[in-house]
């Protein structure tokens, strides 16, 4: 618009107070530990933990639009089936996801390529307030973390792939944090975070979830000073 004199705002991440997203993760882990309990029922044992955003205080919303909460569900142990058939395995999680989400007024989850989603809607409003991902884990004998990933339409081929896939360099990235909160550098990692997290929404990015963009941020900064 010429007449205007101005730019248009790009829109980007900025971090919410934790104050803001309390109740939302009482909520969540509800509705996690009822999943567990489904998945345990189907010989699935599982655990989650709030990773990345919530977990470290780094929960970003887009505007003034919705923000979200990440979770890891961690498969430590199932049959055999699930294993060779990733397909399946993430088609239970989904379905013991969406059976624990009647107790709450979460939307069935969606399945995007790294996770599952659920959004939560108020008031019979059609923009979403609140949703939840939760990508399916499982660790490698190193101890590093794999996602189970979806690849739709693989190759252009219109097929469907299920595969594990590492995530860079997460398996010290605990002790990492932790060393570089104890050295008064944690506010570096949070700008490191929020800047990846901007550089990938210009770029469209939509295979960074937060666990990644926050083992991406805390090994960068951890280089930087240590290394």
């Amino acid at each position: 618009m010429g007449g205007m004199g101005g730019k248009e705002k790009i829109m980007a991440y900025e971090f919410v107070y934790a104050s803001e997203y309390a109740a939302y993760r009482s909520d969540c882990s509800d509705v996690l530990t009822e999943t567990c309990k489904r998945l345990k029922r189907k010989d699935i044992i599982a655990q989650f933990v709030l990773i990345g955003s919530g977990g470290r205080n780094l929960v970003t919303r887009n505007g003034n639009g919705p923000f979200d909460l990440d979770y890891n569900l961690n498969i430590i142990k199932a049959p055999g089936s699930y294993w060779n058939d990733l397909r399946k395995l993430k088609d239970t999680v989904r379905v013991a996801l969406n059976e624990s989400e009647g107790f709450e007024c979460f939307s069935p989850a969606h399945d995007s390529t790294s996770c599952l989603t659920a959004i939560l809607h108020f008031k019979n409003h059609p923009a979403a307030e609140f949703s939840f991902d939760v990508a399916i884990v499982t660790q490698n004998d190193n101890g590093d973390y794999l996602r189970l990933v979806h690849n739709k339409n693989a190759w252009g081929l219109g097929r469907d792939q299920y595969t594990w896939t590492e995530t860079p360099s997460s398996y010290d990235v605990k002790e990492k944090a932790e060393a570089l909160k104890g050295s008064g550098l944690w506010e570096k990692v949070r700008s490191r975070y929020l800047e990846l997290k901007n550089t990938y929404l210009l770029l469209g990015d939509k295979n960074h979830p937060s666990f990644v963009v926050y083992v991406e941020a805390v090994n960068q900064v951890y280089h930087q000073y240590f290394s």
